[in-house]
């Protein structure tokens, strides 16, 4: 049987390398065999983060759907954990169900390790998500770090410890000293600003007593190393000296390891000149990560022109105030949570704090300006990749004026990022922030915005299958028609009026609605909604059968989008085509085109359109009588179809008709128990390897190809496989990070489902299986 191909997740890239850790990391690795649930907990600094990344990434093979990281530092909201999860997971968020409920649903059969970071101040949300999921899925296993423990069933705390340090009262050489985590990871951060650092005999003791002052805390000792560039190991130690007795002379209260960061914290921006200091205080407006543009628009000024500020970027790197992160080709930076709060503590103490928190939203507020004003070109896929990554620096923007009651600005924003969630698959996300900004407003001083937020919501509400939604917004936005300055807004609401006369099966509306909206947006040259209107009426006027308007009207859209390189509305363009000459016998052509459709649709990742695909593409093999790949297509369907909780139903009857006739057609030509199974099958095989079948994507080469009737599960063909390697239960045990009971289980289950006696006839069944 062949396999889905195995997901990695998204675990970020390691750019400085691990060091040290091998013990906690062995121990580590041998809990997370016998326990679902396990808390890094320890004081800021001491690597919990790193730690669990590096399990995480060591363990990638036992987990079938990947290992995923949740970075938790930037969130406030406990109400939005479910939706973060499930957004860092790329859980398709369509659904009108809670989030909670779709995540747990989503990953009930999934094999997958999650990551949820920096937990501390969500931790009774965090304990009732994480409660949940353990119950709902299985298969699924979490790694926390948090300075605490959840406090939920079945968790092991897992205290992660400082780094192993020598005693400088030991007199121990530079070979000697080697053998420490503390040590190793000084040297190597030290080389990392230059290569002159070395630990020799001559310097071994005030080596030794460093990282003794610094108790072995990696962020300190990483703060410390940064200084190894210009200062002698004496040097350092003579400062951080001084700098401790000033602290603990002021806060005896505080715990030792919580004075050593914070002097480090300290030291370290004494350290910086003035203007790396000014920088370092504004960039802790940024929430998550952030790019240099952004750095150079939010913080220029007072004192900073954007000619320096790369320099001053590239300062704070080397002294490990800032962390790279590549994303393509690109080199992304974020503050960790403790320094970026330090920062913010600076700029409390001045008059800037607003100042920058305003250059921060304007900054943001016209990057989504410009996604909505440059959508219509081949930068579509790359627009909704760069507004995920600043997803966080959005919604801070979009926060702040909610707090600071601009609801114009969030309606703006939230109106501005119509693409991205659409095309980026989170129409959900999308109507929570509209319905959030429309309340916010003030209803006898309508605005552009408001109008803007009404009509986008509306369409995110159609798109969802939710017309008595949308209708209501559609009366709300039809009332400011004339009372704000808004050219665009009538095109829209005759466009959105088509949409729903569709989806409530009123041919003659929609066509007469779809017409006006033409003309409308021709008269203002908008081009993306000149493209979306013209495959929305070919899909009227095929219904309505008139075939060769519909197929010119597709081909007029096709040269509009190819003009500017658009290919997203060119995706939905190609269904309507492929549906049009569906309907009239062409069944070659219409597949065709609809795997040319859907590759484009898997390039954003937008289930709504790829569920449509799947749907005629199982319409289209009915009427060629391919009624069993039919038949598990409309499986493949359903599965995304329920996942976003809607149906076919949702956008009419005519479609929905469509789906009936084949579903009807079908069990004839198979009988009901064979369709039901088969439809069952698709629904099961999961939608990766459904999308690798249909757009003919080569799946790994050691997937065994489709054995008919093969009653194995996917971990039980991994198991078999692993025993016909000559791999013995408990060594197998440790490769997929599961119990050896587990194990002895599944070998159990194939002995009996194929009624083998031994484990050498399960290594001879799979030896002859086929590959592809």
């Amino acid at each position: 049987m062949r396999q889905a191909k195995r997901c990695e997740g998204n675990l970020p890239t390691d750019v400085t390398g691990f060091i040290g850790r091998r013990r906690e990391l062995r121990d580590l690795r041998a809990l997370l065999t016998v326990s679902r649930l396990m808390t890094l907990t320890g004081v800021g600094g001491v690597g919990k983060t790193r730690m669990a990344l590096k399990v995480a990434a060591e363990s990638r093979r036992a987990f079938h759907d990947g290992v995923w990281f949740v970075e938790l530092a930037v969130l406030q909201d406990p109400s939005l954990l479910a939706d973060t999860v499930a957004s860092a997971l790329g859980v398709v968020k369509h659904t009108t169900r809670a989030p909670l409920e779709q995540l747990a649903e989503y990953l009930g059969d999934k094999s997958m390790l999650i990551i949820l970071d920096n937990c501390e101040h969500l931790s009774e949300a965090c304990a009732a998500l994480v409660g949940e999921l353990l119950r709902a899925a299985p298969m699924v296993r979490f790694l926390i770090t948090s300075r605490h423990s959840l406090g939920v069933l079945g968790e092991r705390i897992f205290t992660v410890p400082p780094m192993s340090t020598p005693s400088s009262a030991a007199g121990l050489d530079a070979s000697s000293l080697n053998g420490f985590d503390a040590v190793a990871l000084l040297c190597a951060r030290a080389s990392d600003s230059g290569p002159d650092f070395h630990v020799t005999d001559e310097n071994s003791l005030l080596v030794a007593r460093l990282c003794e002052r610094l108790d072995g805390i990696p962020l300190a000792i990483e703060l410390a190393a940064a200084r190894l560039r210009t200062l002698t190991v004496a040097d350092v130690l003579d400062r951080l000296d001084r700098r401790f007795q000033l602290l603990s002379a002021g806060n005896s209260a505080a715990l030792p390891r919580h004075q050593t960061l914070q002097a480090l914290i300290d030291w370290s921006y004494a350290l910086c000149s003035p203007k790396e200091q000014a920088l370092w205080s504004r960039l802790s407006v940024f929430s998550g990560t952030f790019s240099l543009a952004a750095v150079e628009a939010v913080c220029t000024g007072e004192g900073l022109t954007a000619d320096e500020m790369i320099d001053l970027v590239e300062a704070l790197v080397r002294k490990s105030i800032l962390i790279t992160e590549r994303s393509g080709d690109q080199m992304r930076y974020r503050l960790l949570e403790t320094v970026r709060e330090y920062g913010i503590a600076q700029l409390a103490t001045t008059d800037a704090l607003k100042r920058l928190q305003q250059e921060h939203g304007d900054y943001f507020g016209r990057l989504a300006d410009r996604s909505f004003t440059e959508w219509c070109g081949p930068d579509q896929a790359a627009w909704v990749a760069r507004l995920r990554e600043d997803y966080g620096n959005l919604r801070a923007a979009f926060d702040r004026c909610i707090e600071s009651d601009r609801s114009e600005q969030a309606c703006a924003l939230a109106a501005a990022l119509q693409w991205y969630w659409i095309a980026g698959g989170s129409l959900g996300e999308g109507r929570r922030w509209l319905g959030q900004a429309l309340a916010a407003a003030d209803p006898h001083q309508p605005r552009p915005a408001h109008a803007a937020a009404m009509w986008v919501d509306a369409y995110l509400a159609l798109l969802r299958g939710e017309l008595d939604a949308a209708t209501a917004q559609l009366d709300e936005a039809e009332r400011l028609t004339g009372a704000v300055d808004a050219p665009e807004l009538p095109g829209y609401l005759d466009q959105l009026r088509g949409m729903a006369a569709l989806s409530s099966g009123d041919l003659n509306k929609a066509k007469k609605c779809y017409e006006s909206a033409l003309a409308g947006h021709e008269e203002r040259g908008d081009t993306v909604a000149v493209v979306s209107m013209l495959f929305q009426l070919a899909v009227v006027c095929l219904f309505t059968g008139e075939h060769e308007q519909a197929a010119a009207l597709c081909e007029r859209s096709l040269r509009l989008s190819a003009r500017y390189g658009e290919r997203w509305g060119a995706s939905y363009t190609l269904w309507a085509l492929a549906l049009n000459k569906w309907s009239i016998g062409d069944f070659a052509g219409a597949g065709e085109l609809a795997r040319e459709s859907l590759r484009l649709k898997h390039d954003f990742g937008d289930y709504l359109g790829i569920a449509h695909m799947i749907e005629l593409l199982a319409w289209i093999a009915a009427s060629d009588r391919r009624y069993v790949e039919s038949a598990r297509m409309l499986g493949a369907a359903h599965t995304i179809w329920h996942s976003l909780g809607t149906s076919m139903a949702a956008f009419g009857e005519h479609l929905a008709d469509c789906h009936t006739a084949t579903e009807k057609r079908v069990r004839e030509a198979l009988g009901s128990s064979v369709a039901d199974m088969l439809t069952t099958e698709g629904a099961t095989r999961g939608t990766g390897l459904a999308l690798a079948d249909l757009t003919g994507d080569i799946e790994t080469p050691d997937a065994l190809e489709d054995v008919a009737g093969c009653p194995l599960t996917t971990r039980e063909l991994e198991v078999a496989g692993l025993v016909a390697r000559g791999m013995t239960n408990r060594q197998i045990a440790v490769e997929l990070v599961v119990s050896s009971r587990t194990v002895d289980s599944h070998v159990q289950h194939i002995l009996t489902k194929f009624g083998f006696t031994s484990r050498s006839q399960i290594a001879s069944w799979f030896a002859q299986q086929p590959r592809s």
